[in-house]
Formats: C-alpha cells, structure tokens, sequence
C-alpha cells in the first residue's frame, strides 16, 4: 500500500495531475491515453497505475479539488442557509463551471456528464453540511438530503443554463434570479 503522505507520493500525485491539466487544454479527453499522462509526468505507466485506477478516477480528483479549493471559507463555515452563504454557492458554482468549460476541453457528453454529476454532488455535500450544523440538525437526514438534492439541483442548473443562455458578463441578474427562487424554495421549517 502507498503511503499517501509520504513526500515523494505526493510530488508523484502532483506531477500526474498537472500533466493530465495540460493535456486537457490541448487534446479532447478521450483521446488522452495513460501514456500521454505518463510522459507528460516524467514518470511510467506502472506508476500512474501505482495511484490511479484510470483516467476517470484522475479526473474525479481533479475535479473535485478544484471545487474544494473554490469553496469561500463564509460557505464553509456556514451555520444558516442565507442569501449571502446562497449567493456564494451561485456565484462559486457559476465560476468553477465556466472555467472548467473552457479552460479544459470537454467535447464529449459523457465525459461533461460525469463531470456534471460530480459538481451537483459536491454542491449537495456542500448544503448538506450548512443544514446539519444549523438550526436544522433537527431535521430527518433523509429530509435534509432531500432538500440539499433540490437545492443544489436548482443552483447546478441555473448555473450552467446562464453559462449557454446568459450574459456572461453579468453574474449579477443570474444571482438575481437565482436568489429568490432558492431561498423561496427553502422556506425551511422552524425548530420545534
């Protein structure tokens, strides 16, 4: 087993990822192979197998650390679902799919899926936690899972549809329209 603090494992880890980064700004994913990885780290094939089952699991790292390091210190540290702690989460989402569209290459819809999924679930993660350490540890785990699903569902989607439909440029109206209809949604019940 690798030890994962060891030194050497995590400069090897880096290496990787920033190699497969590259590689995503210049090629389409499915046309990156392990070897492409592997040379572009400097290191061999075994190695990359060493950490990483395949390029799927590299990319599920990848992009959830992006999305870790994009969370505001106010979202995590959150104790109340309010329309600051909403406006965050829109805007952080909004930014991290749009650069993440266009910095990597994401030409195939299944790959864009995957990668899709896996933001909407951290951004669930994310509400869930702002709801349990609230006011509303109260709740049942089903409800709370329930209500961060739809929440987080509705704050993906805005966010994405803006990215395609909107005025990129004006973050403001999709925070704006987003907001209300969130926190409308979220008239959540009070503690008995």
């Amino acid at each position: 087993m690798v030890n994962q603090q060891d030194p050497r494992v995590l400069r090897t880890r880096q290496l990787i990822r920033e190699a497969f980064r590259e590689l995503l700004r210049k090629k389409d994913f499915d046309s990156i192979t392990i070897n492409d990885i592997a040379q572009r780290a400097t290191i061999n094939r075994a190695t990359f197998y060493a950490h990483y089952e395949d390029k799927y699991a590299l990319l599920e790292e990848i992009t959830e650390q992006a999305f870790r390091d994009r969370i505001p210190d106010q979202v995590l540290n959150a104790r109340d679902f309010t329309d600051e702690i909403c406006d965050g989460l829109i805007m952080m989402t909004y930014h991290y799919i749009m650069d993440f569209y266009q910095i990597y290459r994401m030409d195939s819809k299944p790959i864009a899926s995957l990668v899709d999924e896996k933001i909407k679930q951290l951004l669930q993660q994310s509400i869930e936690n702002i709801l349990r350490r609230g006011n509303l540890h109260f709740m049942e785990d089903r409800q709370t899972k329930i209500i961060s699903a739809m929440t987080a569902s509705a704050i993906y989607g805005a966010a994405h549809a803006w990215l395609t439909v909107g005025e990129n440029d004006r973050t403001d109206l999709l925070v704006g329209i987003v907001r209300p209809y969130v926190m409308n949604g979220l008239d959540l019940p009070k503690a008995p």
